[in-house]
This record gives C-alpha cells, sequence and structure tokens, in this order.
C-alpha cells in the first residue's frame, strides 16, 4: 500500500519531528529487548526452582511481562506517529526511514537515517539502504 508521494523539501521539513521521534524509536527499541531479557531470565529462573520458590517468583515474572507490554505499547506508539506523518521505519536499531518519493518520474523510496541532517538519497521501492543513490540535483528556479 502506498502513501502521499513526498517532494524531497515537504519530508525535510518533517525531519526535526522525524528525527526527534527516530531517536525515541532506537532508545524504546533498546529497551524492548532488555524487557524480553529480563522476563525471560526471570521465566528460567522460576522454571527451575523448587514449588514455594516458584510461587514466590511469580508477582515479579508477572511486573516483568507488565514491563515488556508496557515497553511493546510504546515502540508501537512512536512506529504508528511515523506512519502518520507519511514515513516507513525501516530499521529499529540505527532509525532508518523512508518516504515514498518521486525521482526521474519513477516512485522510490526518499532514504534517511538518523544522524542526517537532511534527506539526500533514495532507492527503488524494492532495493534496501545498501542500493540507496543520491538525489539529483536540481536545476535552480529562473
Amino acid at each position: 500500500m502506498r502513501g502521499k508521494i513526498f517532494t524531497t523539501d515537504e519530508a525535510n521539513r518533517m525531519l526535526p519531528l522525524v528525527s526527534r521521534i527516530a531517536e525515541d524509536i532506537v532508545a524504546t527499541y533498546a529497551n524492548v529487548n532488555l524487557a524480553l531479557q529480563a522476563f525471560e531470565a526471570e521465566k528460567t529462573r522460576a522454571e527451575t526452582g523448587t514449588r514455594a520458590e516458584k510461587e514466590a517468583r511469580l508477582p515479579i515474572l508477572r511486573q516483568c511481562d507488565a514491563d515488556v507490554a508496557n515497553t511493546l505499547d510504546r515502540f508501537q506508539s512512536l512506529i504508528e506517529e511515523i506512519e502518520a506523518l507519511g514515513g516507513t521505519v525501516k530499521d529499529y536499531e540505527r532509525g532508518m526511514i523512508d518516504f515514498y518519493g518521486e525521482v526521474e518520474n519513477d516512485i522510490v523510496y526518499l532514504c534517511w537515517q538518523r544522524g542526517e541532517v537532511e534527506i539526500t538519497h533514495w532507492h527503488s521501492l524494492d532495493e534496501g539502504f545498501g542500493k540507496r543513490r543520491p538525489l539529483p540535483v536540481s536545476a535552480p528556479a529562473a
């Protein structure tokens, strides 16, 4: 499903907001992984203990489960924020986000990653970040 087709200028104007959300996505993704690891570690401890130990660990396990759910909810809401702006998150660890755009009459992805000041690259819809190319230089207005 295709969304809005952005000009480079339109997409670049959103980058201050997109950049802040991308920072939150990267941090929250790391927190999701930490919460999952804590849950798995607690689950293993609960499974290997005596019956009394298992029962004592149940509230801790429930809290770890709630932590995972809350962190996942936050993560999902951040993804939805990017999607509401017309972007697609391509990499949660690096903060890569694509926007539909047009280059040489073809619909493409305008490609941006965390740390870049503006969108300067694109790639075709069936290619990824490794195939990105510099945007063509626009002719100055007359």
